[in-house]
């Protein structure tokens, strides 16, 4: 049977129970997923600096369950640390935001995205831009809510989404998708508010790793995603528990000095 591992790389328990009722929906039989959580890190990913925490300390999860997995769904919408996973990964790696981004080019002229705060827009401007899809791209318009605030309320969060669709919309855009994961449960109400198609990214990540699957395709290591080349590593002890250590030098053959931790 296949399997997928579903990770949310950030700390919240409550936005992990909705990426698992997205996901236990997906994946159904034969299909089985396993949905976990950083175990360590920010709560909520909302900055450069959330996002380089994160994917960091997501990596002795994959590293334990990589090669009982047939696929990795990274379940935050700003792919933190994606091209790192694919890079890492023998088995795909899908991250939700460049799933849904992929999905909506297929479904109207240009997407927009909606997500939580201000910060988020430059956030969103920067993946589009990496993704080569600003041509396809009407802009991000935010909420002005913090992303553990969406399930808290509820009635304001889907009032506010109704509102940004429409400022989308006047932007050109004819797809809309939802730039959070912890926004998974909100697809359905706001669906029968707007015009427009909705995409719930993590919906998406979740149906593209299945479609790849079904393929029999896999993430090509020969170039973008080739594994880097040897290289010394210094005074990782400082830093580092020895478990960790060699995590990051997986696959690489680095020559690591280990020093002691300090007291």
């Amino acid at each position: 049977m296949p399997k997928a591992l579903v990770l949310n790389p950030n700390t919240s328990h409550g936005m992990t129970t909705e990426i698992r009722e997205t996901a236990m929906r997906v994946f159904q039989a034969p299909w089985t997923c396993k949905v976990l959580s950083a175990p360590a890190g920010p709560e909520s990913l909302e900055s450069w600096t959330d996002y380089h925490l994160a994917s960091v300390c997501v990596l002795p999860l994959v590293e334990t369950y990589q090669t009982e997995v047939d696929g990795i769904v990274l379940a935050c919408f700003g792919d933190p640390g994606l091209y790192l996973l694919k890079e890492y990964c023998e088995v795909p790696v899908i991250g939700i935001a460049e799933a849904s981004m992929s999905l909506a080019i297929l479904l109207g002229a240009k997407f927009g995205i909606l997500a939580g705060m201000h910060r988020a827009v430059e956030l969103m401007d920067s993946m589009v831009r990496t993704y080569g899809l600003e041509a396809r791209y009407a802009g991000t318009e935010p909420l002005d809510m913090r992303v553990l605030d969406f399930e808290k309320e509820q009635e304001k969060t889907l009032d506010k989404l109704e509102e940004t669709s429409l400022k989308l919309r006047q932007r050109g855009a004819e797809v809309l998708l939802l730039g959070c994961a912890g926004l998974t449960t909100f697809v359905n109400a706001l669906q029968t508010r707007v015009d427009m198609p909705v995409i719930d990214p993590v919906e998406a990540g979740c149906q593209v790793l299945k479609t790849l699957h079904a393929s029999g395709l896999q993430t090509s290591h020969i170039g973008l995603f080739s594994s880097p080349a040897p290289q010394k590593m210094n005074q990782l002890g400082e830093l580092f528990t020895e478990d960790m250590i060699k995590v990051l030098n997986k696959k690489r053959g680095d020559i690591v000095d280990i020093k002691p931790r300090r007291a």
